[in-house]
């Protein structure tokens, strides 16, 4: 099967990423959803909603519900418009495609994800893969030549790592050996983007403007301001000042001529019924519930204490090999100083005698789509890896079992 013919699909809780394995540098990330207007009629299916110019009260209905598929409709119809939109002149009978497929997947969901790829959608050869394994293969395809003085690239190179996948249901940190998961060892936390998202709505609408019916604009406000804080206790000191240094003012979106508004600079003239969203500790106390859950009423380990578990519930022998290469991915990941809190909660809780490397990959909520191109670009693997519909009307789910879970 040529590689121009395999199509890519990371399909997530928030966000779907298409793309053909024969263009690396081209994938389409939009909403993975349906929405309909406030007072119409009309549903926007995916791709539709980037051409929105009045997202406020938009509301939204997700196929993925606490990181599982449960509305297949809504998924097969936002996987068929895009592919129609975006490749017209795909033949899924003469093509096959590579698919991200959750950790602990539920195998009436893998058989419902083959039926809607093999049945509704028309697609010859299926492989489905977990974003961890992907993301790794990214990684080591571009951390360049194993050598000893660089750890992480060794270790990618042998396909082990620690990958904390930080999406949008969960944050799962994913023990990796040898291109495989090692399930056993896979350990999460309840809280992702949505968890932080609703946080920061709850946090806003008590303190400045009602925003509980912004997800969607919430969203992307939470991901233009929020960071990762070093030393909370005193940034939280800090942000009670007059003079706070973190308060931030979003102009919000008329859908007009804005559809998400903007930040409003120092001195920036605005008129008095301008609408104004007043952002200040909430810029970091939002990202602390990934380190500190207990601070939101969760009685679960934080992020640093959840990778120490997973690495410690794997063999020994590759204790080394993981914490030399723990990676950040997933739309979270892009939040800024998540990489340098991590490493300062991680190093006390690692033995001496271990390197630790933590790296938060460059736009990580792509890392497992462009893995999944490198996949599909392989065609001897793809092809032994694949599960053809001929295999899958006579087997099921079944057929996958030995080439997906070995």
């Amino acid at each position: 099967m040529a590689q121009q013919d395999i199509v890519v699909i990371d399909s997530g809780g928030c966000s779907c990423r298409i793309g053909v394995a024969s263009d690396r540098n081209t994938i389409n990330e939009f909403p993975n959803c349906t929405a309909k207007l406030k007072g119409e009629r009309q549903v926007l299916v995916g791709l539709d909603i980037l051409e929105v110019k009045d997202v406020s009260s938009l509301a939204l209905r997700r196929p993925v519900d606490r990181g599982y598929v449960t509305a297949w409709d809504v998924q097969k119809e936002v996987w068929a418009r895009a592919l129609r939109r975006l490749y017209p002149n795909l033949q899924p009978g003469g093509s096959g495609i590579v698919l991200t497929e959750p950790y602990f997947n539920l195998p009436a969901l893998r058989e419902a994800a083959l039926q809607v790829l093999f049945q509704e959608l028309g697609f010859a050869a299926v492989v489905m893969v977990p974003p961890a394994v992907l993301s790794l293969r990214w990684f080591a395809a571009t951390a360049g030549a194993p050598n000893t003085g660089n750890p992480a690239s060794a270790a990618a190179a042998a396909g082990c790592g620690l990958v904390i996948d930080a999406g949008f249901s969960f944050t799962h940190a994913v023990p990796v050996f040898d291109w495989h998961v090692v399930t056993s060892a896979v350990k999460r936390i309840d809280l992702g983007g949505k968890a932080l998202t609703n946080y920061m709505k709850e946090l806003v609408s008590y303190r400045s403007i009602n925003m509980m019916d912004e997800s969607y604009l919430l969203e992307h406000i939470k991901d233009t301001l929020a960071f990762v804080s070093q030393n909370p206790v005193d940034d939280l000191a800090a942000s009670r000042r007059r003079d706070s240094p973190f308060k931030k003012e979003w102009l919000l979106p008329d859908g007009v001529t804005s559809t998400w508004g903007q930040l409003v600079q120092p001195g920036e003239p605005r008129g008095p019924k301008d609408p104004i969203l007043v952002i200040n500790n909430e810029r970091f106390m939002v990202p602390e519930a990934l380190f500190n859950p207990a601070d939101i009423g969760m009685e679960q380990e934080g992020l640093a204490e959840v990778v120490f578990d997973a690495i410690s519930s794997c063999h020994p022998h590759i204790h080394g090999l993981l914490y030399s290469n723990v990676i950040v991915t997933g739309g979270t990941a892009k939040c800024p100083g998540i990489k340098e809190r991590l490493e300062s909660e991680l190093r006390p809780l690692v033995p001496d005698d271990y390197i630790l490397n933590v790296t938060v990959l460059e736009e990580p909520e792509k890392a497992a789509w462009r893995g999944g191109a490198l996949l599909a670009g392989c065609a001897a693997e793809f092809r032994v890896r694949a599960v053809s519909r001929a295999e899958w009307q006579q087997h099921g789910a079944a057929a996958c079992g030995g080439r997906w879970n070995a």
